[in-house]
């Protein structure tokens, strides 16, 4: 009975002091409310922004203008969302701005021309498709034009029956 007794009084002395060990975040015990917030039955009294106002006009546009004031107030801390991550769907505006914003990638700057083709005739400049657009390979353009159809594939080999009158 004793060796009994003493396993359950440090089993509820170290339940005890585990549940003391946890609480050290727990929140102190709200202050008594003034006597002014309370009414004479010792219930406190609702504040006027939760009570009902059916039937006051001017109390329902003063909370409505309230909380229009809020969202402007919180709308006006937000980052505005770029063009490309709005949901467009009949926003005309956004589109087209997207569209400029495409169209504009696919500009060529005299820059990027330059270098793209650099030709043997001209100081690097974009005159090799003044030449030879088709979209021949060099080989297969030296292969039309030693007559070796056997060699050509595809484009190439229909340039070389057009050429040679085959076609």
């Amino acid at each position: 009975g004793d060796l009994r007794r003493a396993t359950m009084m440090k089993f509820l002395v170290c339940l005890a002091v585990g549940a003391s060990a946890f609480s050290f975040g727990a929140k102190k015990a709200p202050a008594k409310a003034s006597s002014a917030a309370r009414s004479s039955g010792g219930v406190p009294q609702t504040p006027q922004q939760f009570k009902p106002a059916f039937g006051s006009p001017g109390v329902i546009a003063a909370r409505a203008a309230e909380r229009a004031a809020k969202d402007e107030a919180a709308k006006a801390a937000l980052i505005p969302t770029p063009g490309r991550f709005l949901f467009a769907f009949g926003r005309p505006d956004v589109l087209q701005q997207r569209q400029a914003e495409r169209l504009a990638k696919w500009q060529w700057s005299s820059e990027f021309l330059s270098k793209a083709r650099p030709d043997k005739a001209g100081g690097g400049n974009y005159g090799a498709g003044d030449y030879f657009d088709d979209g021949l390979t060099v080989l297969e353009r030296s292969q039309i034009g030693a007559g070796k159809e056997a060699y050509l594939t595809g484009g190439a080999k229909l340039r070389y029956k057009r050429l040679t009158g085959q076609i």
